[in-house]
């Protein structure tokens, strides 16, 4: 049985001195060409902490408008990067990366036409990220170096061992050595993907959920989200199988294609799973 699992679409705007003192941004094209028929006119932009950045997006030029005042409060130089997650439905979620390749400490603030207080931002829960760009004159196989700004925020929740997840579900086994700040098992995942090294991706995005898991989302060129085909639930290279607790199952109609579809209907049978779920919570779907 083959399956994809089933997570938001990401793609990384990298903001140069340019993109910062002005009010728009040009997606990937990959990303527009996929889902920007899905897309609304006008949207919000969530960051971590509450803080809405009201948006609208030209489709015939694949662009973001209205971007301006949120580079101004938020103080952006260029270098930073900016992750986007598409779930399909109104807004888009955001998170912000320094050019130290970690997640920021966001300022405890909200937009002026909030009427809400600012959520503040902790490893647990919504865990941690940073970023690794592969360097072309380096083969990389087996060890990634930690950023040390992700050190400074992250080392004391880190232990010796994690379990490293795919964007496909699948899994492998990873060490940390506190005393290189290296974390070691890679080769696992060129295994996984039938790769020789990890080279081929411009840069891998590693979220750390505060325990003892980390989830690799890796882009190419472009910055456009790679998801990779297969099943979470055969046995890799580790001989373990991924863990499945709770199952619902649903029947795909053709009206689920139609652009305005409203969602997926869950028979009540499963609405003591349904309850358990936050509004953004991840699930993979297997076919």
């Amino acid at each position: 049985m083959e399956s994809f699992g089933l997570e938001a679409p990401k793609f990384v705007k990298i903001l140069s001195r340019k993109d910062v003192v002005g009010d728009e941004l040009k997606i990937p094209s990959s990303f527009c060409t996929q889902f920007g028929e899905r897309i609304r006119s006008k949207f919000h932009l969530k960051l971590r902490t509450g803080f809405l950045v009201p948006v609208e997006f030209d489709k015939r030029r694949g662009v973001l408008m209205g971007l301006g005042s949120f580079f101004n409060q938020f103080d952006f130089k260029g270098g930073e990067m900016l992750v986007f997650e598409y779930f399909g439905r109104l807004d888009f979620n955001l998170s912000v990366l320094g050019t130290n390749c970690s997640e920021i400490e966001y300022p405890l603030m909200v937009n002026s036409f909030q009427t809400c207080k600012p959520v503040r931002v902790k490893l647990v829960p919504g865990g941690w990220r940073f970023a690794k760009f592969m360097d072309p004159t380096e083969k990389i196989y087996d060890e990634i170096d930690l950023p040390l700004a992700f050190l400074n925020r992250c080392a004391s929740a880190l232990y010796y061992h994690f379990r490293m997840v795919l964007s496909n579900g699948k899994n492998f086994l990873a060490r940390y050595d506190r005393d290189s700040s290296k974390i070691t098992g890679f080769h696992s995942m060129c295994e996984i993907l039938g790769l020789p090294d990890l080279n081929s991706f411009h840069m891998l995005l590693f979220t750390f959920d505060g325990y003892l898991k980390f989830d690799i989302s890796a882009f190419d060129a472009n910055m456009f989200e790679i998801v990779f085909p297969g099943s979470p639930i055969r046995c890799g290279v580790t001989g373990e199988l991924a863990v499945v607790s709770s199952r619902f199952k649903i029947k795909v109609q053709p009206f689920h294609m139609e652009r305005y579809c409203y969602g997926v209907d869950i028979s009540t049978e499963y609405m003591s799973l349904c309850s358990m779920w936050g509004r953004n919570d991840y699930i993979v779907a297997y076919c």
